[in-house]
């Protein structure tokens, strides 16, 4: 029987793949003695943080669009709201879904929708070449309103 050999956090740096596949036979074989405890606990960190990014981008997704339907000129409002309607309903399931999933991120929703909007905002200023200041600082709308599957904005113009 071939011996397995010590697992070494150099690993980590230089072939991640490899890794990784020995943290997972070391655990599966609880040979807690060839745990890189230090990585491992990073990993796993940036797994939950990896989690909370994809809702977080979600909405920032979200508002874009959904500010882009309520300021953008009428002309392209029109030509485009189909688009950006389908956006939004994309965007609500994907955070329904992740929600769903890991339902602890319910209590930081309020927080990740206070920072999505400030990114919303930048993002739909830039495309639509608007200022900054001719979309309000604050969210318009509620979380509530903006995880409604029947909310959509109306045009502010």
């Amino acid at each position: 029987m071939a011996s397995i050999k010590p697992i070494s956090s150099e690993l980590y740096d230089t072939d991640y793949y490899a890794w990784v596949q020995d943290q997972v036979r070391a655990l599966r074989e609880h040979r807690t003695e060839e745990v890189d405890w230090e990585n491992l606990a990073e990993e796993i960190d940036d797994l939950g943080k990896s989690v909370r990014w994809s809702v977080e981008s979600h909405l920032e997704t979200l508002v874009e669009h959904l500010l882009k339907l309520a300021y953008a000129r009428e002309i392209v409002r029109t030509r485009n709201a189909r688009l950006w309607e389908g956006t939004v309903r994309l965007a609500r399931y994907k955070i329904r879904r992740k929600l769903a999933q890991n339902p602890s991120l319910r209590s930081i929703l309020a927080e990740l929708f206070a920072d999505a909007y400030e990114a919303g905002q930048i993002m739909a200023s830039a495309k639509m070449r608007l200022l900054e200041n001719s979309i309000p600082d604050t969210p318009p709308w509620t979380l509530e309103q903006v995880m409604d599957d029947n909310f959509v904005p109306k045009p502010a113009s």
